[in-house]
């Protein structure tokens, strides 16, 4: 079980466009080696992974979970074809300068679902991540991913500006493993960001009257014993690669 949470929690994602895939792994730094860890990592990125034609790589600081206040490290690529593409120069300078400071934990492949993605246009760009981390039946399916693609087209109607990314596990989890990532500001934004949304009237409305709690009902029925997991995280502009359209 504590290696299935430090698989998940290596995978904390984010990207601001259709990114197709991300590999990640979880960082453990001791308290007294943070400040000497965050210098060397915002650094080194710096000089190997700001500009255009530099591998993406985005850090994250994990606030609760097992892990909370240790950090996520994932590379963003358009393809899996991509990380065959070994950034030796820039692997060596991590290795002499940050690999002292840390040790690595878990490392796991996912790929966005198009389908249950909702990305509005523009797209406010804020560090804050409330994740939801979902494990499904094998006979769940259809049902897991009804709602889910049903919640993006309640999303699209009501033309919300806050983006709900999905992700499917390829490799490094056992299981159907899922993740549903909410973007805030902050704490404070995720209760604002919704209020008055009037998500569930407008899944109602778009596919009959009691669908949304009829679907939900499968949904849930559709998970695993303990298929579902909370966390939060923020991104470290510092530490990450520059914001891509």
């Amino acid at each position: 079980m504590k290696k299935i949470f430090l698989t998940l929690l290596a995978s904390l994602f984010l990207t601001v466009s259709y990114s197709q895939v991300i590999q990640s792994r979880v960082l453990k730094v001791d308290p007294a080696n943070v400040d000497k860890f965050e210098a060397a990592v915002a650094k080194k990125t710096k000089m190997y992974n700001s500009k255009e034609d530099q591998p993406r790589w985005v850090t994250f600081q994990i606030l609760t979970g097992p892990n909370a206040w240790n950090y996520v490290r994932m590379q963003i690529a358009q393809s899996p074809g991509e990380f065959d593409k070994v950034d030796k120069v820039g692997n060596a300078y991590w290795q002499k300068t940050v690999g002292p400071l840390h040790t690595s934990e878990g490392n796991s492949m996912w790929q966005i679902n198009k389908e249950a993605t909702y990305s509005p246009e523009p797209m406010k760009r804020v560090n804050h991540r409330r994740i939801y981390f979902y494990n499904y039946k094998d006979s769940g399916s259809k049902d897991f991913w009804r709602f889910r693609n049903r919640i993006k087209k309640s999303l699209e109607s009501l033309n919300l500006d806050r983006r709900v990314g999905v992700m499917e596990c390829k490799s490094g989890c056992n299981g159907n493993w899922v993740m549903v990532r909410f973007h805030h500001k902050d704490f404070a934004g995720e209760a604002d960001d919704w209020k008055g949304s009037k998500v569930v009237d407008k899944y109602n409305d778009l596919y009959g009257e009691d669908s949304f709690r009829e679907d939900r009902d499968r949904f849930n029925d559709a998970l695993m014993p303990n298929g579902r997991r909370v966390r939060h995280t923020k991104r470290m502009p510092e530490l990450s690669s520059p914001w891509r359209n």
